[in-house]
């Protein structure tokens, strides 16, 4: 008796199926983003990125030579301008203070030093050259740079320009200072005196303990190096070097920087802040001093932070760090979004540049991370 029933409930059904199989269906759109390391990245990033840099209306960007782009540890954009070679090396500027930092960190971890030593402490040699006030500076306000000193240094008091055979150290810690300690100020002087601490720390030249500890666990080449002493016209060496890490007259590495590597190492280095000290599997740096290093230790200028030698931002609200050089450096991370960001530019010598290439700063490379980079990441 309900055999009409069940044969009307199939029929039903394969007509609704019959229906639902000859329904066209949409045409399938591209996607606007494809996942990389968990997060989506707009598929159209490097054709806005090339889109924005070619149309540079105020023509700024003149100076880039590289820009490298990681999410996760994968490239997602890469250029190079110019001469530009994936080997090509340029002067890092103040990007180098943030290694130099890093470097330190290893050494306080191994009791090699403290934070709260003082420049006495540190320098006895020098002792007699400081005043009571230079003195008690210690180690972690040198990081901060919040120990008072001048900025004035480089070239003429140290530097190409200075007199053959000046001791930099001695000469910057006879400068004194020219503030109170405890606000931000940036110096040039005070990041070589943390060069100085750390290679009578370490009892070693800071490019060895940095070889050890950092560029040949990232397997960065280092060798042959080139590390002239700075002097004004005698720049060749330095030009023509692949690596390179200057010293001063009496044997000690650039703390404000100056060192030559290519775009690709500084990937390396910032996946290596990215992921607070560790590379591979192996902590090469103590967790938890890249937490503080990379957290707002002292407020700088212009709403950013400093930590020990890191610049403390945001990035289109998301928490960012960077380190940053003079002429167009920047290596800037942005944690929560895995993201590192490399912009290298030319150097003002560099010959193959008109002399009316753009000048663009570090700061404006990261405001282009800001409004470029990090809106194409994570929607």
């Amino acid at each position: 008796m309900r055999a009409p029933l069940i044969i009307g409930v199939i029929t039903a059904l394969a007509l609704t199926a019959c229906a639902a199989e000859v329904t066209p269906t949409p045409v399938a759109t591209r996607p606007a983003t494809v996942l990389v390391g968990g997060h989506p990245v707009d598929v159209d990033l490097a054709a806005k990125a090339d889109a924005f840099f070619a149309a540079d209306p105020a023509g700024e960007f003149g100076n880039r030579r590289a820009v490298l782009v990681t999410v996760g540890g994968q490239t997602v954009y890469e250029r190079r301008e110019g001469p530009a070679t994936p080997t090509s090396t340029y002067n890092l500027q103040g990007v180098g203070t943030s290694i130099l930092g890093t470097l330190v960190g290893v050494a306080v971890a191994e009791r090699r030093l403290r934070l709260d030593q003082t420049l006495a402490d540190l320098l006895p040699d020098y002792r007699k050259d400081m005043s009571p006030y230079l003195a008690r500076v210690t180690l972690k306000q040198l990081l901060t740079m919040s120990g008072g000193l001048p900025n004035d240094f480089y070239p003429q008091v140290i530097g190409p320009d200075a007199p053959a055979g000046t001791d930099w150290v001695r000469t910057i810690v006879a400068a004194g200072q020219e503030k109170l300690p405890g606000r931000f100020g940036y110096s040039n002087g005070g990041a070589h005196l943390v060069a100085a601490a750390l290679t009578r720390a370490t009892g070693r030249p800071v490019l060895d303990y940095a070889r050890e500890k950092l560029f040949e666990p990232l397997s960065i080449g280092t060798t042959p190096a080139a590390e002239p002493v700075p002097r004004a016209g005698r720049f060749a060496e330095y030009d023509a070097a692949g690596f390179a890490w200057p010293r001063d007259p009496q044997g000690v590495h650039l703390g404000a920087g100056c060192q030559k590597l290519t775009a690709s190492d500084l990937a390396r280095i910032g996946r290596l802040w990215l992921d607070r000290g560790k590379w591979e599997g192996r902590q090469l740096v103590p967790e938890s001093w890249m937490t503080a290093a990379t957290s707002q230790q002292v407020a700088a200028v212009d709403g950013r932070g400093f930590g020990y030698q890191f610049w403390t931002m945001t990035a289109d609200g998301h928490r960012a760090f960077a380190a940053m050089g003079d002429g167009g450096q920047l290596v800037q991370v942005v944690p929560d979004l895995d993201l590192v960001v490399v912009v290298q530019s030319s150097s003002p010598s560099d010959p193959a540049v008109p002399p009316d290439s753009g000048a663009a700063d570090a700061r404006r490379y990261a405001e282009v991370v800001t409004d470029l980079f990090v809106p194409a990441i994570g929607g």
